[in-house]
């Protein structure tokens, strides 16, 4: 929960009043894989030595 208050994804409020637990877990997993994404992509623009 932390982690997605943190990102700005949810307020603490939010997270106590409208997301189940479920949903929270389905949102922190949504916001892994994006994190996984923009890391992939990173790594493939520094092989081919666009950064």
């Amino acid at each position: 929960m932390y982690t997605l208050i943190k990102a700005g994804k949810a307020s603490m409020m939010e997270m106590c009043e409208y997301y189940t637990l479920d949903e929270m877990l389905k949102l922190y997993a949504l916001y892994v894989r994006d994190i996984d994404i923009e890391e992939a992509r990173y790594n493939e623009m520094r092989k081919e030595g666009r950064t």
